[in-house]
């Protein structure tokens, strides 16, 4: 079974070379677009029963001291939604799911203005060295300071991107 590094041919011209480089910026900036729509759910996942389950809590402690007696079934509860709350708060600091999503975002615009600037370039007649080496550059320190995007997410995307070619 040929893998993709099997069927790799490296490309021969420069007009190539900035296609294959168009095609890569294009697939980095749609799977950082796809990375941050997944952690900005994330955030809405954990966020959204924190706010409940808090609010919930203290609409519970603020019934115990109305209500001397409190049955055992409401203590429970409300000592399991306090530790929910706890767990699911740390769970969503901890990920920093708003942050990374953030992130993803900033560096899908960013590879999306290298996307631009690739098909700019792809539609002169001459591409000169000096140009290759501005956008290798630009590629490269993209690539060095990107988060890194799940295989899964990447193969996704890179998928739907052939399909819709």
């Amino acid at each position: 079974m040929a893998t993709d590094s099997t069927r790799y041919i490296p490309p021969a011209t420069e007009a190539e070379l900035v296609l294959s480089w168009l095609r890569r910026a294009r697939e980095s900036q749609f799977s950082h677009y796809a990375a941050a729509a997944r952690l900005g759910g994330y955030g809405w996942v954990y966020g959204v029963p924190v706010i409940i389950i808090t609010a919930v809590i203290s609409a519970s402690a603020f019934a115990s001291i109305l209500a001397q007696t409190i049955p055992l079934y409401a203590k429970v509860i409300t000592a399991l939604c306090s530790v929910a709350a706890a767990v699911l708060s740390s769970l969503q600091t901890f990920f920093k799911f708003s942050e990374r999503s953030e992130k993803h975002r900033m560096f899908g615009a960013k590879f999306g203005a290298l996307r631009r600037e690739l098909e700019i370039l792809h539609t002169q007649n001459h591409i000169t060295i000096a140009q290759l080496t501005t956008i290798r550059t630009k590629l490269d320190n993209l690539a060095a300071e990107a988060p890194n995007v799940r295989a899964a997410v990447f193969s996704r995307e890179k998928a739907d991107d052939e399909d819709s070619q």
